[in-house]
């Protein structure tokens, strides 16, 4: 479910900015697991958000999911009493579904270098300084893609449910 996100976050910041897309394929049992093709975006912003897609719109959907299941886990807490099973059924699945698009939010190896060569070119060949501004950005995203071998996905995905709790506690 996470690579099926991820793709599909591509493919839908591809078409927010007007960038063509060839071929999707959301999920193979090879590597690549997922991939899109799509057109050359035209200016840094495109390739930006192209890149960064999955990371945005993956955070936004893993955290629903996770607010979902905070706020059914403490109202059984509150009223263990009132146990509706189909509400129970559907956090775990949300936990599930939540879980699995958080560990797939951060751009892949692919994406990474993608972003950094578009960020290189804007910044030394057409000194774009927005790109300039974003550089450190970039390099924040190597790291993180980078640190997955040492779980940072899956630390992140905590961070998220850990935010989700709390925004439900208050």
């Amino acid at each position: 479910m996470g690579i099926i996100i991820h793709e599909f976050s591509h493919q839908l910041f591809c078409q927010l900015s007007g960038v063509r897309v060839y071929k999707v394929k959301y999920f193979q049992m090879k590597n690549p697991p997922g991939y899109v093709e799509h057109a050359q975006p035209r200016n840094f912003i495109q390739a930006f958000f192209i890149s960064m897609g999955p990371f945005f719109f993956g955070t936004i959907i893993s955290l629903l999911l996770f607010l979902f299941t905070a706020h059914e886990i403490v109202s059984i807490l509150a009223e263990p009493k009132i146990l509706n099973i189909q509400y129970l059924i559907l956090s775990i699945f949300s936990f599930w579904f939540g879980l699995a698009i958080a560990i797939h939010c951060f751009p892949s190896t692919g994406d990474a270098k993608v972003l950094l060569s578009e960020t290189n070119y804007h910044v030394f060949k057409r000194f774009n300084p927005l790109a300039a501004l974003l550089y450190p950005f970039v390099f924040i995203i190597k790291t993180a893609n980078y640190l997955r071998k040492y779980y940072f996905d899956w630390a992140y995905a905590v961070f998220l449910l850990i935010i989700a709790f709390w925004l439900v506690r208050t």
